[in-house]
This record gives structure tokens, C-alpha cells and sequence, in this order.
């Protein structure tokens, strides 16, 4: 019995003790300072910035009105996407759709700005009211060519943010410019202001139906797409376009007679959705408004090579193409003066520059005459 209980006692003690190593272990490891392996930066990421955004490749659709054998299309917009794909290395794709395939002419600007399309080429006298300061490019006798036209209008939208910051600000203004200039295209002759009182003639703009008014015609607002049928249908008796859509709009099967006045130039812009372009990195944003600076003179000598086409294409056709006299020219520029006046004191009115962007146009285009 007393055997046994020594053996108790002993194991007892040697418990105890295993206890107490146990406890003393524990403390120690308890001691220890906490190491913890900090999580590794980024490489080229600096402690306290924000992750490098990642940008993935973007598909962009660009809608426009000429139709598809337009040399706007096919000898810029096309290969310009072309060289987008090329110099982003496929970050940046852009797709061309000719002849309002996604949106009416009249539709293509509130598209582009809702995100139905990405990016919009087109008239703005599409959307009246809406580009008062744009429309200057559109007053009578501006320009004596669609070269100094682009020019002019790209180094004064460069040079006064008025434009951007008014007209575009809902946008990204890629790109600002003109078409060829425009004169009357008739199916019968007419050579003076006289010739032209009572006459139905297509108008491209508000700006074209005061100017139609003023020279005691009938105004008829029309897109470009329709001039053929409502000259074919005698909805019209002419209209107001560069002597080039005798190619890109056929007229040369229902116009019988051109009188060349370079009487005006109509205003285009090229913009994109906000958001879509937020997705290209500002890298690539970068590469394509590099691109777009040979736009002006790149659309500018397109359109003269159009006008040239036109004239030889007048010729093969047999339509009759004469020049304004100077002292008639004089008679319509007399008639006209009044009107510019009254636009740019109506702008002065609503709180817009008009008088002086009319003015700086003015100085810019004598540059490239």
C-alpha cells in the first residue's frame, strides 16, 4: 500500500513539473515579438499610390453621312481607322459607317452624345441653333477654297477655346473643319441677282434660307441626301452645293447649269461620345489627336481634288458652268453684308463672342489664301 502510494505521489510530481515546463514554454513563445512578411508594392508603383489603371482594347463605331464611294470616306476616314488599328496595335479599332447607317444626318450629333454611336461625323446645320459660333464658317464669301477653309478653321479652333468650350463641351471635339465651297446648281441657267427672285432652291442650312430669302429666292431645307429627287421631281429648281456632288450625289444626272461663286463653305465637325473615349488610354488619346492634325490640310486638299473632279466631270456631261461676273458678285456680296451684320449682333445679344470669332476667321484666312 505504501509502495503504491509513493508510485501516486512520484507520477504526481513528475506532472507537475511537465506542467509547469509547458506553462513556462508558452510564456516564452508568447513573449516573442509578431513579425508579419509585409505585402510586396507593385513594380513601379510607389507606397502610398494609387494602382496604374489597366485599359482594355476598345472597338469604336464612327457613323457619317456621305455614302460609301465618297472620297471623304474612302480616301480618309477608312485608312485614317486603318492607321488607329496600326499605331495602337489593335488597343484602339474604329469601324466606318457611310451613308447614316446608324443615325440620320439629322440624329448623328444627339447619338453621338447619348452613346448610340461612339463617334460622329456631320453637318452641324443638322442640328439648327444648336452651333451659332460654328455656323460662321458658313457665312457668305468667307473662303476661296476648301484648303484655306480647313486651315483656317482648325488654327482658330486651336487658338480660342471659345469654341470647345460653348459649342463641344458635352463632347471630344476630335476634329473642326469645312466642306468644299458651295455655288448655285441649276437645271436652268441663271447669271444674276434678278435671275433668282421667285425661284424654289434647296437650302443646306438656316443660315442658306436667310441667304436665299435675302436674295428674294424660296428656300427649301433639305439634307444633301434628298437634292437629287427634289431636283428630279421639280420639288426644287436648284440648289446651293459644291459643283463635286455632281460625282458624290450624282446631280450631274438632273443639274443642267452651274453658276460658280465660292458663296459658302459648310461647316463639319467630327466629335465623340465622352465615355467612349474615356476608355482609350491617354497614350493612345494622345497617338490619335497627333493623327487628326493632318486632318485640316489632309480633308482640305481631298475636297479640292473633288472640286477639280467636279468641273472635268461638268465638262464630260455637258453642263454649263460659268463664273459670276465681278460686278454681279458685287450686287450679291451688297445684298448679303446686312445679314452677317444682323447674325453676330444676334449673338452679341445672347452673351456670344460672334463679332470677334467673325473677326479672327477674317485675319486667320488671309494667312492661307
Amino acid at each position: 500500500m505504501l509502495k503504491k502510494f509513493g508510485l501516486l505521489k512520484r507520477n504526481v510530481a513528475i506532472w507537475l513539473l511537465v506542467a509547469i515546463i509547458l506553462t513556462a514554454l508558452v510564456a516564452v513563445g508568447c513573449s516573442q515579438p509578431e513579425t508579419t512578411t509585409p505585402p510586396q508594392q507593385p513594380e513601379g508603383e510607389k507606397a502610398g499610390e494609387e494602382p496604374a489603371k489597366t485599359y482594355a482594347p476598345v472597338e469604336l463605331n464612327l457613323c457619317h453621312f456621305c455614302p460609301p464611294m465618297h472620297p471623304i470616306h474612302t480616301n480618309v476616314l477608312v485608312p485614317w481607322a486603318e492607321e488607329v488599328a496600326a499605331k495602337t496595335e489593335d488597343r484602339v479599332k474604329i469601324f466606318v459607317y457611310a451613308a447614316n447607317e446608324l443615325a440620320a444626318a439629322d440624329k448623328n450629333y444627339d447619338a453621338t452624345l447619348s452613346g448610340v454611336i461612339d463617334i460622329g461625323l456631320v453637318l452641324p446645320a443638322y442640328t439648327p441653333g444648336l452651333f451659332p459660333l460654328t455656323s460662321i464658317l458658313e457665312f457668305p464669301f468667307m473662303f476661296e477654297s476648301p484648303l484655306q477653309s480647313n486651315l483656317t478653321a482648325w488654327e482658330l479652333v486651336k487658338e480660342n477655346p471659345v469654341i470647345r468650350d460653348v459649342e463641344y463641351k458635352d463632347v471630344e471635339l476630335l476634329w473642326w473643319g469645312t466642306t468644299d465651297l458651295g455655288h448655285f446648281l441649276m437645271k436652268h441657267p441663271i447669271k444674276t441677282v434678278e435671275d433668282l427672285k421667285g425661284k424654289k432652291i434647296r437650302s443646306p442650312s438656316t443660315v442658306g434660307n436667310d441667304v436665299l430669302a435675302a436674295l428674294e429666292a424660296v428656300p427649301v431645307s433639305l439634307p444633301v441626301s434628298d437634292a437629287y429627287d427634289a431636283i428630279e421631281r421639280n420639288i426644287v429648281e436648284g440648289t446651293l452645293l459644291p459643283i463635286s456632288t455632281l460625282i458624290s450625289f450624282n446631280l450631274a444626272d438632273v443639274v443642267d447649269y452651274v453658276l460658280v461663286m465660292n458663296q459658302y463653305a459648310t461647316p463639319l465637325h467630327m466629335v465623340a461620345n465622352k465615355n467612349s473615349w474615356a476608355k482609350i488610354s491617354p497614350e493612345d488619346q494622345k497617338l490619335i489627336k497627333d493623327m487628326l492634325e493632318e486632318f485640316p490640310r489632309k480633308i482640305g486638299e481631298q475636297y479640292v481634288r473633288e472640286d477639280e473632279a467636279g468641273y472635268k466631270k461638268a465638262e464630260e456631261a455637258g453642263i454649263t458652268v460659268e463664273r459670276v461676273s465681278p460686278e454681279e458678285l458685287q450686287k450679291f456680296k451688297d445684298k448679303l453684308q446686312p445679314l452677317v451684320s444682323k447674325w453676330l449682333d444676334e449673338m452679341e445679344a445672347k452673351g456670344l463672342p460672334g463679332w470677334e470669332v467673325y473677326n479672327q476667321i477674317k485675319t486667320i484666312s488671309e494667312k492661307y489664301k
